[in-house]
């Protein structure tokens, strides 16, 4: 059999090998991640500075909206039943250490704000619209925050 040159990139074996390469690296993966040349949150002004550079990218490329435009909502369909119900799931355990580090300053914000709104007049129309915006602001206050 002769030696050929490869003149092109051969899309169905990429798609073939690609799942095979993240399976196989995923030791890997897992070394460089625990192993890393510095932490990632050693520097956070200059990670800020980055991402904020990576969204005025993404925004000159019009990333969001083609993204949106060539997904396949067949396929989220069949993600979201095959990964996404056992994810959501266990992330409740998996993640509730994140949840439990922030109880106590969410529960303070919220009695705060409850507080207040419990003061303001009840009933519909616009007292209820106001207490509902009371509500919305005195919580948007806290963001980033906690």
């Amino acid at each position: 059999m002769p030696i050929t040159p490869t003149t092109s990139i051969n899309p169905t074996t990429m798609g073939n090998n690609w799942g095979t390469g993240v399976s196989a690296n995923a030791q890997k993966w897992l070394n460089k991640y625990l192993n890393p040349k510095s932490l990632y949150n050693a520097n956070p002004q200059q990670s800020q500075q980055a991402w904020t550079a990576g969204i005025q990218r993404a925004q000159s490329l019009n990333s969001y909206a083609n993204g949106l435009a060539n997904s396949d909502t067949n396929q989220a369909a069949a993600n979201a039943q095959q990964f996404g119900v056992s994810n959501y799931a266990n992330s409740g355990t998996a993640k509730a250490y994140k949840y439990k580090a922030k109880v106590q300053a969410l529960a303070a914000a919220e009695s705060s704000v409850l507080q207040q709104i419990q003061t303001m007049p009840k009933g519909q129309g616009g007292n209820n619209e106001a207490r509902m915006l009371a509500w919305a602001r005195g919580m948007a206050a806290y963001k980033g925050k906690i």
